[in-house]
């Protein structure tokens, strides 16, 4: 059903407020009606045909959930905002699950309605023609460890993982965070004979020295306070298989020096034991850091990089391969759409174009992030440059995760300024802090990081909270 692109209904029994709200979207060019009960609005929304209708959850005759459902049976594309004075969670809940487009509180702010009806509008124009071009998103399998691209460089790490597959020997994966190492390092592992054997993997950033150890070599009863039973350590666990070590580059000298020797010796002993045990395990490792550099500065031991580097795969960050980037899109609404129950099947070309200009310095899973929050919040099967512009171009005007780009002058001014990734690091790190207004937890998520990994970089960066680069 086509909507008229100038009229807004109001459904609303105080009267006042349905005056207030006509003088003012009016004076915005807008036709307004209004009705003061549910069973009138349902009859003026199928009369009328008007492009929003702006409801109040409370009404004499019928609740408005009531009307919600039934005004979205007579149109599932008509935006419906729900006013209310009363916050209570459960009926938020119910109303966006019923297909409300917004939810605003009462007393009403006039900016936050007028946002609501513009976003509204603008979702309009792209349902009845004013959109630009689409590109259909076929449905694809979507696979556990789908690692996606045709650029060149991709090629050739899919040969490489195809020739390490066939043996046992150790390899390094380098490169920046969000890239995809550990799916490189599933993808050698079950591609190999040893594919039923355990692949285990752990993050050497997150966990303190003390507890690195115990996690990697295991531990006897009594050998340290809490260590109330003998545990295996991940080589025990993944004997005959796989361990990947991620962050490889934050594991301190003496631990460099045991995980040697079990390279070396194919042998280790549990915290606090005697005994000998063998292992055959396939180690692989990958770091963001690039390891000769802190074997130049003393911090990673010559020897074993060597041992670990017999074979390495250096992974571009995807701003070094934008031909991937429709690949990735159309892989990942698939993947989204699978997990969140969505239908998202067209993607504008504008806002491919958008994505594909787009640095992103947190790399796939920075992509994937993007993607999965423009899927959730879209309202249709299909997504715009609308469902990306604010977040990639920092509108401050947005109320979500948005004006996480749009800090200080002094971070801003990075597009023209950078000279380094350290800087690009540092200033993406100041303003996700700025943003969660330095809730270290969110600030992971965000980030993508492990709370001891952005302490360090914090440390590392010296930034304080006041958010200023110094």
């Amino acid at each position: 059903m086509i909507q008229d692109m100038n009229k807004i209904l109001i459904i609303d029994d105080d009267k006042s407020i349905c005056k207030t709200l006509e003088l003012h979207l009016k004076r915005n060019g807008y036709d307004v009606s209004f009705a003061h009960t549910g069973r009138d609005g349902i009859g003026l929304a199928a009369e009328k045909i008007p492009q929003v209708v702006i409801l109040d959850i409370r009404l004499p005759d019928i609740d408005g959930i009531e009307v919600l459902r039934q005004i979205k049976t007579i149109d599932k594309d008509k935006y419906v905002i729900m006013i209310t004075a009363f916050q209570d969670m459960e009926t938020t809940i119910k109303a966006m699950q019923e297909g409300a487009f917004e939810y605003i509180h009462k007393p009403i702010s006039i900016d936050e309605l007028d946002r609501a009806i513009d976003n509204a509008v603008n979702s309009l124009k792209i349902l009845t023609g004013g959109r630009d071009e689409v590109i259909e998103i076929p449905k694809i399998t979507v696979g556990e460890g789908n690692i996606i691209g045709k650029s060149k460089v991709m090629k050739e790490i899919f040969k490489t993982i195809g020739v390490v597959s066939q043996s046992r020997t150790t390899v390094l994966i380098e490169g920046e965070s969000g890239t995809g190492k550990e799916l490189i390092a599933k993808a050698i592992h079950f591609n190999s004979k040893d594919r039923k054997y355990p692949f285990i993997s752990i993050n050497c950033s997150a966990i303190v020295e003390t507890l690195l150890e115990s996690e990697l070599f295991g531990h006897e009863k009594g050998a340290f306070t809490g260590a109330v039973y003998r545990k295996d350590g991940k080589f025990t666990l993944a004997n005959n298989g796989t361990i990947f070590m991620d962050e490889i580059g934050e594991m301190s000298l003496n631990l460099q020096a045991k995980l040697l020797r079990v390279l070396q010796e194919r042998e280790f002993e549990r915290v606090g034991g005697k005994e000998k045990l063998k292992t055959n395990v396939r180690v692989i490792t990958a770091t963001n850091k690039k390891l000769d550099d802190l074997v130049n500065q003393g911090k990673f031991r010559e020897d074993l990089y060597y041992r670990l580097k017999v074979v390495t795969i250096e992974v571009p960050p995807l701003r070094e391969r934008r031909e991937d980037i429709p690949l990735l899109v159309e892989y990942i609404i698939n993947k989204v759409n699978n997990d969140l129950h969505r239908n998202v099947r067209k993607v504008s070309r504008k806002s491919l174009e958008l994505l594909v200009k787009h640095p992103w310095i947190g790399n796939v899973r920075e992509l994937e992030n993007v993607i999965t929050r423009a899927v959730l919040l879209s309202r249709e099967d299909r997504l715009g440059e609308e469902h990306f512009t604010a977040f990639l171009k920092g509108d401050i005007s947005k109320p979500v995760e948005q004006n996480l780009f749009a800090e200080s002058d002094e971070v801003y001014k990075y597009e023209t300024k950078i000279s380094s990734l350290d800087e690009v690091e540092k200033i993406h790190i100041i303003k996700a802090l700025n943003y969660t207004n330095w809730h270290k937890g969110r600030t992971c998520e965000i980030l993508g990081l492990t709370r001891p990994r952005l302490e360090r970089k914090i440390k590392k960066y010296d930034i304080k909270p006041q958010g200023k680069i110094s």
